[in-house]
């Protein structure tokens, strides 16, 4: 199979990359050459998708497949006007965002996704994540216009994971973890998160079914309490866990950013709640995280000059660490490695993105 990656150095559309090298197909990358490095096995085409003569070194070349993770929906349209005539399906990736609903409401699909069509203009007064849930929606149902719903896969996807992470959320617990001492680590341990490892994402791709889907973990994939015994496990560290209460921390740290893949139950009810029955039976099938985790810290060893967080995902200050675990102990009076009850709670609601 003849596969083309819109990017192929950066995360998702390197495991895209990476994935398609690795199954045997032929793999053509359209990107400007300023970011990461080529995959082995790859045919690079240099250019910019935003200027059309670059586009238009594509035109007239058979693809059986377009991977596209375009942000901005003029890019998509772009992208595929010009590959339409030759190339045979396009898998888009949207979010998870596609639905004003999430995380917020209890059943983020009962508002159904963004009023976004194709020929649409922006509305005005939106939100950061809401103009990203906006643009994702639009350029989905630009490249369904133009190419036709059988020909396209949109992929919206929950929580992406795996190695060449830049957002860094998954990276900053291992790293944490590998620090050792007394780590915060918020709700219960028997709460459970869904990721998706960005080469599942690649897998399913490479299937190319047509129609949408949510993809990202199964149900109850992994426990707080499991997650981080695997961090410990891959990084061999002494590190221990102090559970603190959700609402203890709510207006205390910034949830997603400060803690990530954490958000207030109260506050993001749906976080998780997601629906990937469709792309089960479609073929959707996840790695085990432990194995990720293990992926993920191994590139960041591999990391030139060492892994360092994000401004995206700065994680929690260490000295801010220590104050809040020295106020639990305090408040409970009990020593600060103990699973402890809540503190006084701050609301502060923070959305992921």
């Amino acid at each position: 199979m003849d596969v083309l990656v819109l990017g192929g150095t950066v995360f998702l559309s390197r495991a895209m990359a990476e994935t398609a090298v690795a199954r045997g197909h032929t793999v053509t990358v359209f990107n400007r050459g300023r970011t990461g490095t080529p995959v082995d096995g790859v045919e690079t085409v240099t250019g910019d998708r935003g200027i059309d003569t670059d586009l238009r070194q594509l035109a007239g070349r058979h693809f059986d497949l377009v991977f596209d993770t375009a942000y901005d929906p003029d890019h998509a349209r772009a992208s595929a006007t010009v590959l339409e005539p030759t190339a045979g399906h396009y898998a888009y990736v949207s979010s998870i965002n596609a639905y004003p609903g999430w995380p917020e409401d209890v059943d983020y699909h009962s508002r159904a996704e963004w009023d976004a069509p194709a020929d649409a203009d922006e509305p005005a007064g939106l939100e950061p994540n809401e103009v990203y849930g906006w643009r994702k929606v639009k350029a989905e149902n630009t490249v369904r216009r133009i190419f036709g719903q059988a020909r396209v896969t949109a992929l919206r996807a929950g929580c992406i994971v795996g190695p060449h992470d830049g957002v860094g959320r998954l990276p900053w617990w291992l790293h944490r973890v590998a620090r050792g001492g007394e780590v915060l680590v918020p709700g219960r341990p028997t709460a459970t998160l869904r990721l998706i490892d960005a080469r599942d994402i690649a897998e399913f791709a490479l299937l190319r079914a047509a129609g949408v889907f949510e993809v990202t973990g199964p149900a109850d994939q992994i426990s707080w309490d499991e997650l981080l015994a695997g961090a410990k496990e891959v990084t061999g560290s002494d590190a221990t866990f102090t559970w603190i209460d959700d609402v203890a921390l709510a207006g205390k740290v910034e949830a997603w950013t400060e803690i990530p893949l954490w958000v207030p139950p109260a506050e993001a009810p749906s976080l998780w709640a997601h629906d990937t029955a469709q792309a089960e039976a479609a073929g959707l099938s996840t790695r085990p995280i432990t194995q990720t985790l293990r992926d993920v810290w191994a590139w960041m060893q591999s990391v030139e000059g060492g892994w360092r967080p994000s401004a995206r995902t700065p994680g929690l200050d260490a000295v801010k660490e220590r104050e809040l675990l020295a106020e639990l102990a305090r408040a409970a009076d009990v020593a600060p490695a103990g699973v402890a009850p809540a503190l006084s709670a701050l609301r502060g609601p923070k959305r992921p993105g």
